[in-house]
This record gives C-alpha cells, structure tokens and sequence, in this order.
C-alpha cells in the first residue's frame, strides 16, 4: 500500500486481537497506549480505534446514546484522517472497520434504544489483516 504511514506496534496487534476477541476495553487500552506515544496524524488513527472500541464496549454495555457517540467520534476522527492525509499506510483493511462501524452507527440510529434491550446483538465486527 502506498499511503501515509503510521507506526505499528506490538501494542497495535494486541489491540487488533483484543478487538477481534471482543475485549473491546482491552483494545481501547491498547490502542490508547499507541496514541500516547505518537505524534499526529498517527494520533487520531488509533485514537479513532480506541474510539470505536469505546462504542462496542457501550454496546456489550447496552448503553446506546455512549455507544452511538463513541462510534461517531471515531467516524469523526476517520473522516479527518482521510482529508487531511488521505490513505493510510497500516498492515490492517483499515477502512473495513470504518465502513462496518459506520454501519452498526446507522443500524443503532434507525432502530433506537430497542435494538439493543430486546435482541441478541449480532453485529460484531472483526479487523484483518492484509496478505
């Protein structure tokens, strides 16, 4: 991939698997440990992921208002990445986890606060790597 780099680190594989094992908090804190030490536009890269973590934790949680802001905030952080430096250089299918994000965002907005207090939640989604 030809695009801006961003640092990867062992705490950065850990998140992904943390994240894919749905450990979403363990993720965030990961991801947060990442941020901490880089300089932008790295910082708002993980600090998009920890974001998105944030709301899948809100969604274990059933908190939908902290879920549904927690994965704006992480779309937010995305949608800068993207005007400011365009592609990433990042050995994850990043935009994958935006995109399924942004879904489950929409899928909470149209369905409210019932979505999640009366069914089983079946949108988890899962970060790749690249081959």
């Amino acid at each position: 991939m030809n695009g801006h780099p961003i640092p990867w680190t062992p705490d950065s594989d850990a998140g992904v698997f943390l994240f894919n094992q749905r450990e979403y908090w363990c993720a965030h804190e990961a991801w947060e440990r990442v941020r901490a030490e880089t300089e932008p536009p790295a910082k708002l890269f993980y600090q998009g992921l920890a974001q998105f973590a944030a709301g899948f934790v809100s969604i274990q949680q059933r908190e939908h208002k902290g879920a549904a802001a927690n994965l704006r905030k992480g779309l937010d952080k995305f949608r800068a990445l993207d005007d400011a430096v365009g592609d990433l250089d990042v050995p994850i299918h990043y935009k994958n986890i935006v995109n399924r994000s942004r879904g489950v965002r929409v899928s909470l907005l149209d369905q409210g606060e019932a979505r999640l207090a009366d069914r089983v939640w079946d949108l988890w989604p899962r970060i790749e790597y690249r081959n």
